[in-house]
């Protein structure tokens, strides 16, 4: 990946003085930041954090084969390690995390990829996967692994690629206004999409506005004449997209505005939607080329990031509508998206515990609504975390739209879901049908439910990531047995 020669001229950094002696031109295999995963060869960055400090690791990453470290250098009590280790390349750095992102930047050049990123406050891994499984069959892909869309994730996420990789699909994710900015600085991408604007992370950014602000960040990354790639029916990116993108100091770049709506400059549209046993059937056309997908999946918001990672597929070359349909044919959705899993006697577990705020809420109840037939409904509900001051409303909102579904019955856990079981029952719910647990009373709840629920239900389980509802799929699979 590196020579050691190499690694202190990319980071300007001074090796510590016995370093000298050392071979300059031998090569740092990977990068690591967890000594417990590092493999010989490899370059170890120690990282601080609020509940972690890697400096405290330093020597089980020695002892584990590291080539270097990178290390603070205001830790002024590891000024003694190339004495100590005098086989390792010893860097000190003003900032570790900035020197993770330094040549992270330096080894996406070397390999030059094309890039793709992807953000937006919802469906941005599921429009990640999508566009990856949609070019895999035409180009060699890496993509963004797990949650790893961050300051730190991105730059591991790009030290995994291998040489040979000729797309690079990154998600990026943000929990404070300049993230996807620096991630978009780090990355440069040749195409950005921007999946939507919905209330997630407002306890840190305090508005829809500030968030959209922050999603739009990603602009200022984009290479000079590369496309952004958008959803023209979002309230908030339809205005301040065009805007963002006419103002004197943008780069120069192409917009390609996505519509299922209708909205008029829209250059990709989504149309003829229509429900399937599978999932839905849509037509998506791009100037005069029009072509039918199907998509095995549930939630209408699932033909929304088809269309968008549709309209960044086509932008590389040899791609058409005929291949993307193709591809999208057969894409399986993430593992806690709308999973669906089919019971014994035609019952039905759907899996959407993965996280949760108002909109992806919304999504997962229109889903579910439109499906349950005459099944049985039961919603298992946790708590949406991180939505600040609006938390308590968006809750009661919640609650009305439960009534208006008007399920079978409503299992909450936590505390904040107290406002919505309130709404519910106000809003014309019977109060027989709902019940609610604390935050961690999984097995008191799965006991609740085997005793109460019928033998073929349609059972939602959806939540924030701090309420862990995944807990009960797996023994409510069990219990209901899967087909």
């Amino acid at each position: 990946m590196f020579t050691l020669n190499e690694l202190a001229g990319q980071l300007a950094a001074r090796p510590l003085p016995f370093c000298q002696r050392l071979d300059p031109e031998t090569q740092v295999t990977g990068v690591s930041i967890d000594s417990r995963r590092l493999r010989p060869g490899e370059l170890f960055v120690a990282l601080a954090g609020a509940r972690f400090d890697g400096h405290d690791f330093i020597d089980q990453a020695v002892s584990r084969g590291a080539t270097a470290v990178v290390f603070a250098a205001q830790k002024r009590s590891f000024s003694d390690l190339s004495q100590r280790y005098p086989g390792v390349f010893w860097l000190p750095v003003a900032d570790p995390l900035a020197a993770l992102g330094s040549l992270a930047r330096a080894w996406i050049k070397r390999v030059g990829p094309r890039v793709i990123a992807v953000t937006g406050s919802n469906g941005k891994s599921t429009t990640k996967e999508m566009l990856a499984h949609i070019l895999a069959p035409h180009f060699r892909v890496h993509k963004t692994a797990g949650n790893y869309n961050n300051r730190i994730g991105l730059p591991l996420t790009l030290f995994a690629m291998p040489e040979d990789c000729e797309v690079v699909v990154l998600e990026m994710g943000m929990s404070e206004p300049g993230e996807i900015a620096d991630l978009a600085a780090l990355a440069t991408p040749e195409i950005a999409i921007l999946t939507g604007v919905a209330a997630a992370h407002l306890q840190g950014l305090g508005s829809l506005a500030a968030v959209a602000q922050a999603k739009c960040e990603i602009m200022t990354g984009l290479k000079n004449g590369g496309s952004l790639v958008y959803d023209a029916d979002d309230p908030w990116l339809g205005r301040m997209v065009p805007a963002l993108a006419a103002e004197p100091s943008a780069a120069c770049f192409k917009l390609l505005p996505v519509s299922w709506y209708g909205a008029t400059e829209a250059v990709v549209r989504v149309s003829e939607i229509w429900l399937t046993p599978e999932g839905f059937s849509f037509v998506l056309s791009q100037d005069s080329l029009r072509e039918t997908v199907g998509l095995s999946l549930w939630g209408r918001h699932n033909v929304k990031n088809a269309a968008l990672a549709a309209a960044a597929a086509l932008l590389l070359p040899g791609m058409t509508p005929a291949l993307v349909a193709e591809s999208l044919k057969h894409f399986k959705n993430l593992s806690g998206r709308l999973q669906c899993y089919p019971l014994a006697g035609g019952g039905l577990l759907v899996h959407d515990a993965y996280n949760a705020n108002p909109a992806s809420l919304e999504a997962a109840l229109t889903a579910v609504a439109e499906r349950g037939g005459r099944r049985y409904l039961a919603l298992v509900l946790g708590d949406m975390k991180e939505l600040g001051p609006e938390s308590a409303e968006l809750h009661r909102q919640m609650g009305r739209r439960l009534a208006e579904i008007r399920p079978d019955l409503v299992v909450l856990l936590g505390e904040e879901v107290e406002g919505m079981a309130v709404s519910a029952r106000n809003a014309g719910l019977p109060g027989d049908r709902i019940r609610q647990f604390p935050a961690g009373a999984q097995v008191e709840a799965f006991n609740f439910l085997r005793r109460r629920l019928p033998k073929a239900p349609l059972i939602l389980v959806k939540g924030s990531r701090a309420l862990a509802l995944e807990k009960l799929v797996e023994p409510m699979l069990d219990f209901f047995e899967t087909v």
